[in-house]
């Protein structure tokens, strides 16, 4: 039925009465005696009882704007208003109810029923903003709005697809998945989710028994060790820790190499004792990851590698020439756990003469007469580490006279004296890296560190 109305300066006007409109009495008892029309963005809901027109009501009704921040409507509201309508009818007051609880803000029965019959059957375009986060330790976040089944989101790998990430690369930290449903004409209410996942680059795992195939088929040195009676015993120990070969070379570190060949075949030794590892490589794998698989620059590990031989079998070559004893031990360090270890193994089988130590412990000692001499990365435990080692080494340490304890890490030397415990960090030649000119560890002393025992004390620190 037409309606007769006139419209003032931005808002309508009643020309008279309500009853000179002639509105249409409503067939649905909730929506009350007159049916809702709409005047130039405004939205009238009429009833029968009030004469007056005060601010925001005509002729006793409502009167809503249906522009303005409070008719706002956002896909995922709009879609939600039709799922409950086809799921309870056109009952306006418990809708309204049910979406002012969903969405956290009041929205009126007036409102729900005229956004309704302006789009009764309109599916509204849905608003998601998907985002890939890239985290400082090379894990990322990522959220997307995925159509899955319940068992789908509860698989990792059908995760980690959907979300665009191989799985033989990536691996999955954390997952969340929230229903979004949404209603469509063609096919009704669709649930999809809100899928927000954590992933990181997979560590690069080695084959332990491919690799063990692999090294005993390396053929060893025919280097044989003669003893030789020694009336004043002496030990060198070569601690080369934080080499970090793939940011320093061979020729950095060839220099190096000449200063411990010559302290080498200065003397005859009791024993030579090499302690590899320690983040002699500065990645753990191809992909530029830490042992944590924290992502960092990443080298040429293949040059890395030749590297670390070239600077390592001379000196071993040379000691058991000059040493009655060659003792070569593995020491974890926080950027190359796994290759340092598999570069122990290979020379364990490359120098069968040497007593090699390949086993996997966090801290180690060793000791030569009444010589101890501890050691470990550094990364953990570090400020305890004088109580530590007493503990896990009770006898070694009771029985020694003189103690020390070797830690590397923070590519400085430092040393202090607890009791007649020395604990030294351990400098570096390393070249500087990218971290640690980010965070202004610069400007340190670079060279290594030999230590020279009889076996009652320490006599000697040679730096190379």
């Amino acid at each position: 039925m037409c309606v007769n109305y006139e419209v003032g300066p931005g808002r309508p006007r009643a020309p008279g009465s309500e009853n000179s409109f002639g509105l249409k009495p409503a067939a649905d008892p909730e929506v009350g005696p007159y049916r809702p029309f709409i005047v130039d963005e405004w939205l009238f809901s009429l009833s029968a009882s009030s004469q007056t027109f005060p601010t925001g009501t005509f002729a006793g009704g409502y009167l809503l704007p249906l522009g303005g921040d409070e008719m706002k409507w956002s896909s995922e509201e709009h879609n939600h208003l039709l799922e409950l309508v086809q799921k309870h009818g056109t009952r306006w007051q418990y809708i309204a109810q049910l979406m002012t609880q969903k969405f956290g803000k009041r929205f009126r029965a007036e409102q729900c029923r005229a956004r309704f019959r302006m789009y009764p059957e309109k599916e509204w375009p849905i608003e998601y903003k998907e985002t890939v986060e890239i985290l400082p330790d090379g894990s990322h976040k990522s959220d997307k709005l995925l159509r899955m089944t319940a068992e789908q989101a509860k698989d990792p790998e059908y995760l980690l697809q959907a979300h665009g990430y191989d799985k033989n690369e990536w691996e999955l930290i954390s997952a969340r998945s929230n229903i979004w449903n949404v209603y469509s004409k063609q096919d009704g209410i669709q649930t999809l989710y809100s899928s927000k996942i954590t992933v990181k680059p997979k560590k690069e795992g080695l084959n332990f028994d491919k690799l063990l195939e692999q090294i005993e088929k390396v053929k060893p040195f025919n280097i044989k060790i003669k003893p030789v009676e020694v009336k004043n015993k002496k030990l060198l120990e070569i601690p080369l820790f934080d080499q970090h070969f793939g940011i320093s070379t061979y020729e950095h570190y060839k220099p190096t190499q000449e200063r411990i060949l010559e302290k080498i075949i200065s003397r005859r030794w009791e024993e030579v004792l090499f302690i590899i590892g320690q983040d002699m490589l500065h990645n753990d794998n191809h992909r530029g990851t830490t042992a944590n698989g924290t992502q960092i620059e990443q080298v040429n590990m293949n040059q890395a590698w030749e590297d670390a031989e070239k600077f390592y079998f001379p000196l071993i070559d040379e000691a058991h020439h000059q040493a009655n004893k060659v003792t070569i031990k593995y020491s974890k360090g926080n950027h190359d756990e796994s290759l340092s270890w598999t570069f122990v193994k290979m020379l364990k089988r490359l120098y069968p003469d040497a007593i090699v130590d390949d086993s996997f412990q966090e801290r180690k000692i060793h000791i030569f007469g009444e010589i101890f001499i501890g050691f470990t990365h550094g990364d953990k435990g570090r400020k305890d580490l004088h109580n530590i080692f007493p503990v896990e080494f009770p006898l070694e340490w009771a029985q020694a006279k003189t103690r020390e304890i070797h830690t590397g890490h923070y590519h400085r030397e430092d040393g202090k004296d607890v009791f007649g415990m020395m604990v030294r960090t351990l400098a570096t030649r390393n070249k500087t890296d990218q971290w640690h000119k980010d965070n202004g560890f610069i400007g340190n002393h670079k060279r290594f560190m030999l230590f020279q025992y009889n076996e009652e004390e320490l006599e000697a620190i040679y730096y190379v």
